[in-house]
């Protein structure tokens, strides 16, 4: 459960970096409202279909997502979310 609530700080963490709210993100994405709050909340972990939108959508790793390694992250989506966080 612990793992899911990292992931989870690390999608809203995305999403504040990128000046995103939730409805705009889940339009973007096609991911419904209900199924990313719960996803930012911890209440649910996020899918490896869900995770692969964002990978494509938005630059971000799947080893990034799951593990918290920011290696493969363009520099400047990491520069701003290190500010977000």
């Amino acid at each position: 459960m612990e793992q899911t609530k990292s992931i989870a700080r690390r999608l809203v963490t995305l999403r504040d970096a990128l000046g995103v709210n939730a409805a705009d993100l889940c339009r973007v994405t096609g991911l419904a409202p209900n199924r990313w709050s719960q996803y930012e909340s911890g209440e649910r972990r996020i899918t490896l279909e869900a995770s692969m939108v964002l990978c494509d959508k938005y630059g971000v790793t799947l080893d990034w997502i799951y593990r918290g390694d920011e290696s493969g992250l363009p520099r400047r989506l990491v520069e701003r979310m290190s500010i977000a966080a």
